[in-house]
């Protein structure tokens, strides 16, 4: 999906879905773990610090659909 159609399409989505969640969360929501993640989804990954990364709740709940 094309970046710009991407954020015409996060601009409807529920507040929630916007989160971003920290690894734990997000192996948990996805039952994949964050190496998994990280190598088959690197576009979702979002850096929050040096440190610390994440990814939005709506992109980890849907990467069974994809």
């Amino acid at each position: 999906m094309p970046k710009s159609s991407l954020a015409n399409s996060l601009l409807h989505w529920p507040i929630e879905m916007l989160r971003v969640a920290e690894r734990e969360e997000c192996e948990r929501l996805s039952s994949l773990s964050w190496d998994t993640l990280k190598r088959k989804h690197p576009d979702k990954v979002v850096k929050l610090s040096e440190r610390r990364v994440g990814m939005r709740v709506g992109h980890v709940l849907m990467l069974g659909q994809e």
